[in-house]
């Protein structure tokens, strides 16, 4: 028996590929920066991996209660191989092309330099949905949606339940159990919070209660990104520009998560590293 697995990534996460050898697949590394310096107080995010408790009991249904772990400082790896679809639709912004260089390497191993709060790294699936959110100016005169929320599905995943565990990013230690989770309607839902803890369970703010910034605001979150490049590196940090209406459409999109499912368009966004690491 098989079921589909579905990870809701919501926040400041990195999509990083590291392609198996000489090909479109491989494995994809979904880095959550640390938030260092400034980045206290209100602007504390938390590395979380959530689901619904009707997970925990075979043939279980949705309770609407949902049970949390905290990752800070750990890795997960749901499904382990080297075949995921490594495709970063462009709704995912690629710091590559403004950076010019590959993520340390290091982030994707044994981060021995400590930038990482949580990681997960996916062996197999692709990218399904995302959430499009507003419409930002990138570099100047270019305007585009940013994802905040994007969904990664794994099919067939052999067996009749998923066994997770964590393990420290840095190696060695021991492996701490998660949770064995098992499919409700043939499908296991996770979520893989690095938000602020406004946005987090129980009561996150309401996507329509959250208040829309002035035009021209930038998301100082994003900045966090441009630490994991093992040196000095062009920044670009997003300017607010209006309702995702105001944006042109995009070549390659991804289809759209609906909006009220919802996460914080406006702070935490989503990004991508074309080509992986170390190159």
């Amino acid at each position: 028996m098989a079921f589909t697995l579905r990870i809701t990534f919501s926040g400041l996460c990195l999509f990083v590929p590291e392609p198996a050898s000489g090909g479109n697949t491989g494995r994809m590394h979904v880095l959550m920066p640390g938030m260092f310096g400034d980045h206290c107080g209100a602007d504390r995010h938390v590395a979380a991996l959530a689901f619904d408790t009707g997970h925990l009991a075979a043939a279980g249904t949705p309770t609407g209660i949902t049970a949390m772990a905290p990752l800070s400082g750990r890795q997960v790896t749901p499904v382990a191989g080297d075949e995921a679809d490594l495709a970063l639709c462009s709704h995912i912004v690629d710091l590559r092309e403004i950076t010019q260089r590959a993520v340390d390497p290091d982030h994707l191993g044994s981060d021995t330099g400590k930038k990482l709060t949580a990681r997960m790294t996916l062996g197999a699936g692709r990218i399904t949905r995302v959430s499009p959110g507003v419409c930002w100016e990138w570099r100047p005169g270019e305007f585009r949606p940013i994802a905040h929320r994007v969904e990664w599905e794994i099919s067939d995943v052999e067996g009749e339940q998923l066994t997770l565990v964590s393990e420290p990013i840095g190696g060695g230690g021991e492996q701490k159990a998660l949770g064995t989770l098992f499919p409700m309607n043939g499908r296991v839902n996770l979520v893989m919070y690095h938000e602020t803890t406004q946005d987090l369970p129980p009561e996150p703010l309401p996507v329509a209660r959250q208040p829309v910034p002035a035009p021209g605001f930038t998301p100082h979150h994003f900045s966090a990104y441009y630490t994991l490049f093992g040196g000095p590196v062009p920044t670009v940090l997003p300017r607010y520009w209006g309702k995702l209406a105001d944006c042109p459409p995009l070549a390659n999109p991804c289809e759209a998560i609906p909006p009220d499912m919802g996460g914080m368009p406006y702070t935490c966004l989503v990004a991508g590293v074309s080509g992986g690491g170390g190159g």
